[in-house]
């Protein structure tokens, strides 16, 4: 490995460990949102580690075909501590403004969302729902109604039969409307 390979590779390194200090500092800033579970904080902070180790090992495969030396790893933390000195705090800044213009979007996209897709969906089927109770009550009233105005012609004529009739039948259809009514209380 030449002279220049190797400088290549210790600013490199230390560019990468500055960018593993962002990273991480990024990753701790959003762990709030997934701080609920104690399972997944874990399994995230693991696939987070896994990602970086192979990126770090990317950068170093395509700087010097991927030569691990001590040096290396003192780089990387020499670029970590950089961030952390020098860094952090206006990244730390960066981030969080970030995260509130995210936020400020999300919440006008779920307003616009809810406003223009949501509510006139909710009131086309509350509105649907209202007209066919509507028309529901409609034909119910008026099938009430039809057989009222049908049925009185023979109300009439039971009337005017009940009147012609002996008092000996009219006791049997008293024992039939009897046996008629209790059977309709039940239902």
């Amino acid at each position: 490995m030449t002279l220049s390979t190797q400088f290549i590779t210790i600013i490199t390194m230390v560019v990468t460990g500055v960018y593993l200090g962002a990273s991480y500092h990024t990753f701790k800033r959003l762990e709030q949102w997934w701080t609920s579970s104690i399972l997944w904080k874990y399994v995230l902070e693991i696939l987070f580690w896994l990602i970086q180790a192979a990126i770090l090992y990317l950068v170093l495969f395509l700087v010097n075909e991927g030569i691990l030396r001590l040096y290396i790893f003192l780089a990387v933390l020499c670029g970590y501590a950089m961030f952390k000195s020098l860094f952090e705090q206006a990244f730390g800044r960066i981030v969080d403004m970030l995260i509130r213009f995210v936020l400020h979007i999300y919440r006008f996209l779920y307003r616009i969302v809810e406003i223009f897709v949501v509510k006139p969906i909710v009131f086309i089927v509350s509105l649907i729902v209202v007209c066919i109770s509507k028309v529901l009550i409609a034909l119910y009233s008026f099938i009430l109604l039809l057989l009222k105005v049908l049925g009185w012609p023979f109300k009439v004529i039971i009337s005017i039969l009940s009147r012609l009739l002996p008092k000996n039948a009219k006791n049997y259809l008293h024992l039939f409307y009897r046996f008629y009514s209790k059977i309709r209380k039940k239902e």
